[in-house]
């Protein structure tokens, strides 16, 4: 029941993982385990996140504000990832292929 959250946002997840996977620039497709530790990573500290939001202890609140602060976290731990490792790819791309330059003549 703990991870509950965690099966629930795990389609979305699915959903954000694709995304990522498929925006990657054809000049850097090879660069595919980036790619994979980075989808890796955002899981791990998904879960993570899930594990050290369901220890809040709610004073005066509901108890279900356990599962929602984790989910939060979670959520919040997996787009960071994700985001953080769009970006990089993004500049090492344009680091590996700069804009070429036309000399006139």
């Amino acid at each position: 029941m703990n991870l509950l959250a965690v099966l629930l946002l795990a389609p979305w997840f699915a959903v954000l993982g694709w995304i990522y996977w498929r925006t990657a620039p054809a000049r850097f497709a090879a660069a595919r385990g980036f790619d994979i530790a980075a989808l890796a990573a955002a899981i791990a500290l998904s879960v993570a996140g899930m594990v050290l939001g369901l220890q809040v202890e709610p004073a005066g609140h509901h108890p279900i504000i356990r599962e929602i602060v984790a989910s939060l976290i979670a959520y919040k731990g997996f787009l960071l990832v994700l985001v953080a490792a769009w970006f990089w790819r993004r500049r090492a791309a344009h680091a590996a292929a700069p804009f070429s330059v036309v000399k006139e003549r």
